[in-house]
Order: C-alpha cells, then structure tokens, then sequence
C-alpha cells in the first residue's frame, strides 16, 4: 500500500469514529505543513537573533550579514531536498509568509532602536 491510500483511509476511519469535519490527509498535505511550521520557527529565531545581534553590538551591519548568510528560505529549501527556492515557495501561501515574517517583526521590534523601526514600518507598510 502507498502512502496516499494509507493516509486517504486512516482520514476516512477518523471521520467515521471520531470527527465528521476531519479533513482529507495526503503525503503532500503534511509536506506543506511542516513547510509552513519550519519555517514559521526559523524566521522566529531567525529574527530573534538578528535583534539580539543589533541591540548587543550597536552595529546595523552585523544583522545584515547575518540575514544574508541564513536566509529561514535557503535553510527550508535544504530540509526540503528542492535545488530551487522557488520550488520551496511553490509549498508556501504568499499571505502565511507574509503573516510569519510580521508576526516575527512585532514580537522582536522592542528590541530595535527607533530609527530602525521608522524604517521598517515604512517597508512592510507598502507591502501590505
């Protein structure tokens, strides 16, 4: 038996004792999660760290080569096997991306300085 059937029936018998509501479960469904979970945790600490680097050196270069050299998009295109990173996007709505990398930003821009965070604003304000 293949994967998709062992997934298709495991989500059928759930439905029937469980949960009417649960949804249909293939291989490539728990791909794009665990796509949108790693990521989600990768630029949380991506982020997290890029301000702790910021706030501890005064430096607003050490971020930025720090952000070039691990890029949360370059390390999920890894763990996901794909040669491309547009390959990877293919697995990520653009609005969940946008939704982690602003989730990211709230949570650590209390440790930015003032002049960063005009900045900032000014950029994700057009992006959205």
């Amino acid at each position: 038996m293949d994967w998709g059937t062992l997934f298709r029936r495991t989500a059928r018998r759930i439905r029937e004792r469980f949960e009417p509501r649960f949804p249909d479960v293939a291989p490539h469904r728990c791909r794009h999660t665990f796509a949108m979970a790693t990521l989600e945790k990768l630029v949380e600490g991506h982020y997290r760290q890029a301000a702790q680097l910021a706030a501890a050196t005064g430096d607003a270069s050490g971020p930025a080569l720090y952000l070039l050299k691990a890029d949360p998009l370059l390390i999920l295109r890894d763990l996901l096997g794909h040669a491309s990173v547009v390959t990877t996007e293919v697995y990520l709505k653009r609005l969940d991306v946008h939704r982690i990398y602003r989730a990211a930003w709230e949570r650590t821009r209390a440790v930015v300085d003032a002049a960063a965070l005009v900045e900032a604003d000014a950029e994700v304000a057009e992006e959205f």
